[in-house]
């Protein structure tokens, strides 16, 4: 058995300039002393040796003894001004057993010393650990580590109709407008024939358009109808040729052409010619 004597250590617990936790309530021991030990770290725990026994009749003990794993340590203890002793041990977190011992110190003849009492030190049980929050639907993460808060995942832009300024917008916006369409007919007649003359129209946006051409005449060849009427469609970015055939009556026809949106979700006209032939 090797034995270290180690220097008095203050009753305040402040030693090295280190500050010791709170401590638990101290367990009373067999022999009249107290011990309680406290883990400062998961690898190291301090332990605080209390109280002040008798020894020798009524002495009161002027040393304490801390054995572990054989190895003997000795502190000065003054324990009748309220002084603890303080022995530390780095235990990796597991449990261990110590002796203690409270003695009084003679010079001329062997210490007056009182009997050994073990203290057993269980580590408390960790924390178990907590589940993760389930997050709910629409968020970034399906879970998140206990404590945190689940966040709202990034909502997609809204897609906007075709012809719309914007593309796309943020979620919970309004898409532009599609603007309305306008002055996208052009219609002319071709050279007129022999037997047909033909009356050629282009469409220039992207909405499909349906034309009601109205031609009329005051022309006096009872031969040249007053009024003839025709409806056809222009495909968008398209071209429509409506052809008319029959023998020149050397008339002038005054047309009148109005185009809408096939579609019918545009009311407005989309295109109108004013124009005339002689055929």
């Amino acid at each position: 058995m090797r034995r270290v004597v180690t220097p008095i250590l203050v009753a305040c617990l402040c030693t090295f300039g280190l500050m010791l936790p709170p401590s638990a309530a101290a367990d009373q021991l067999s022999n009249g002393l107290t011990a309680t030990c406290t883990p400062d770290s998961d690898v190291h725990v301090t332990c605080i040796i209390g109280g002040c026994a008798r020894v020798h009749g009524d002495y009161v003990i002027d040393a304490v003894h801390v054995m572990w794993n054989g190895i003997q340590s000795e502190y000065d203890f003054k324990c009748i001004n309220g002084a603890t002793a303080r022995w530390g041990h780095d235990n990796g977190g597991k449990a261990f057993k110590i002796g203690v011992q409270g003695c009084r110190k003679k010079d001329l003849e062997g210490d007056w010393c009182g009997p050994w009492a073990d203290y057993n030190y269980t580590p408390p049980a960790k924390p178990q650990e907590q589940a993760p929050v389930k997050c709910p639907a629409g968020s970034k993460t399906s879970t998140v580590p206990a404590g945190q808060q689940c966040e709202a995942a990034p909502v997609a832009d809204i897609k906007c109709p075709d012809g719309s300024p914007t593309p796309t917008v943020p979620a919970g916006q309004q898409c532009a407008a599609i603007p309305e369409v306008t002055n996208a007919i052009q219609a002319s007649f071709g050279a007129p024939g022999a037997t047909s003359v033909a009356f050629n129209v282009t469409n220039t946006s992207n909405l499909s358009a349906t034309c009601n051409y109205v031609a009329t005449t005051n022309s006096i060849n009872p031969l040249a109808p007053r009024k003839t009427t025709r409806q056809f469609n222009v495909p968008a970015n398209g071209n429509h040729t409506e052809n008319f055939s029959g023998a020149p009556t050397l008339s002038t026809y005054n047309v009148v052409l109005s185009c809408h949106d096939a579609s019918g979700k545009q009311k407005s006209e989309m295109g109108h010619v004013e124009t005339s032939v002689t055929w």
